[in-house]
């Protein structure tokens, strides 16, 4: 392992989180050899800083670091400001650094995973980001880490190279971005990410990970993430700034050491499909996608001349297993790209190569692989001369 990586912690008037979050720090194997910096935010009003005081006196006793040094902002600067003036300070001098809010709990092995994944990625300049925390979802790809292109910012690290290009410009982007951007950018509509671009735009937030996400989209850049996570969002329980009520955002932290890091630096379209699924279910993430998802299959089933006709499925990915259920008696089949899906079923329906649509082009294929609508549209017209009313696209581009 290299030089360790300075941690930075933002704190602000939460102290019981507070001391959970550095408890949990302190308890990791190389807490000892990591130096420390902690920025306190100043209050709001005369209420909230009697708390900040509560905080920062009990800051003043932090130990089990290799040096603790404690940034006390004079006044109230936001979360947002704290962050960006914090991050840019911190890795402009050291050139990385993992970076912590007051309300994330680690594994004891969080810090060796982040340094070794900083050492991993340093020269592998596609990487742009590594995070600590994945969705609590289940998926048959076992690997480690993975690679894609959103970015989760509950214990997160990057280098000074990266970092650099970070802007906040919500204006800019919302003139910038083509509506297939802004899709892509929603994680093929499923995330609703991009109402908080035009939320800061209207002032009516400031926050600032989304342009970290966005500078990082921009430039076509990666983020790493473990299978499993080695941290724990424990705000949500109404104190946190930008964080409401929310009890489903937890699986447990691994402990494993021996962290194999992904060399390919594509996106997991197995893994990615698993969180799109978790974001479809969960009640409180529906978006656009999902109402429009509803009316797509109301209108296909009410535009049937045929209630029995049968479709083909291209893509047995999270929104095939969302439409299944509705849709099984009709379904004659699955078809898929992935060659290790192949032969392996989904509800009662088999998923099959591509090339078996071959013997059926007077079938309607109904195309379900979210981001990739263009481009299967046209290899089907072009392989398989497919025509274009047989092509139903679960594409939601305002």
């Amino acid at each position: 392992m290299n030089k360790l990586s300075p941690i930075v912690l933002f704190a602000y008037n939460r102290l019981e989180h507070t001391k959970q979050t550095l408890e949990a720090l302190a308890h990791n194997t190389i807490a000892k050899e990591s130096e420390l910096f902690i920025y306190s935010d100043g209050g709001k009003d005369e209420a909230s800083w009697q708390d900040v005081f509560r905080v920062r006196e009990y800051l003043q006793d932090v130990s089990g670091f290799k040096k603790v040094t404690i940034i006390e902002r004079e006044k109230n600067v936001g979360l947002a400001k704290n962050i960006l003036e914090g991050v840019t300070t911190i890795v402009n001098r050291f050139g990385k650094i993992i970076v912590l809010e007051d309300d994330i709990v680690t594994s004891p092995v969080f810090l060796e995973y982040m340094n070794n994944a900083l050492d991993f990625y340093e020269e592998k300049r596609k990487v742009w980001h590594v995070s600590g925390w994945n969705y609590p979802i289940t998926s048959e790809d076992t690997q480690d880490t993975f690679a894609w292109r959103m970015m989760n910012c509950w214990g997160w690290a990057t280098w000074a190279d990266r970092w650099k290009f970070y802007k906040k410009d919500p204006r800019e982007l919302i003139q910038s971005f083509s509506p297939y951007e802004k899709y892509k950018f929603d994680l093929d509509g499923v995330g609703g990410f991009w109402s908080q671009v035009v939320k800061n735009d209207a002032a009516l937030m400031d926050t600032w990970a989304i342009f970290w996400y966005a500078t990082i989209f921009q430039n076509d850049g990666v983020c790493i993430n473990p299978t499993k996570s080695f941290v724990e969002n424990i705000g949500f329980d109404g104190s946190g700034t930008n964080t409401g009520f929310r009890d489903n955002y937890s699986q447990g932290l691994s402990t494993k050491q021996e962290v194999l890091f992904t060399e390919d630096l594509e996106e997991n379209r197995e893994i990615v499909d698993a969180i799109k699924l978790f974001l479809l279910q969960n009640k409180n993430e529906l978006s656009l996608f999902s109402n429009n998802l509803e009316m797509m299959l109301r209108q296909l089933v009410t535009m049937q001349e045929n209630p029995q006709e049968k479709y083909i499925l291209y893509g047995a990915g999270s929104v095939t297993q969302l439409i299944l259920p509705h849709l099984e008696q009709n379904i004659l089949f699955i078809v898929d790209k992935n060659v290790k899906l192949h032969k392996k079923m989904v509800g009662t329906k088999e998923v099959k190569g591509v090339d078996a649509l071959a013997n059926y082009k007077e079938k309607k294929v109904l195309i379900t692989a979210l981001g990739k609508e263009n481009e299967i549209t046209k290899y089907l017209i072009e392989k398989y001369n497919f025509p274009m009313s047989n092509i139903v696209r679960f594409c939601f581009l305002k």
